[in-house]
């Protein structure tokens, strides 16, 4: 039963992780203009060069432009 508490958070989190990244990668795309490929080895390039993981630098991009500033 623990490992499949385990294993269901596991996935939950890849889910939400995933769903950002493509998000990301889809504000890429829209703001530099370039295919899906090449967005990805954007973030992928800004996670090494940051040291953090890609899941951060895509949460990052997707609040600064879904936070409303007031």
């Amino acid at each position: 039963m623990e490992l499949a508490r385990n294993e269901f958070s596991g996935l939950t989190r890849a889910m939400k992780t995933r769903a950002v990244i493509e998000q990301a990668k889809g504000i890429v795309m829209a703001l530099r203009g370039v295919s899906v490929d090449r967005a990805f080895e954007i973030l992928v390039a800004q996670s090494q060069q940051e040291h953090v993981r890609l899941a951060e630098v895509a949460r990052r991009i997707a609040e600064s432009v879904t936070t409303n500033p007031e």
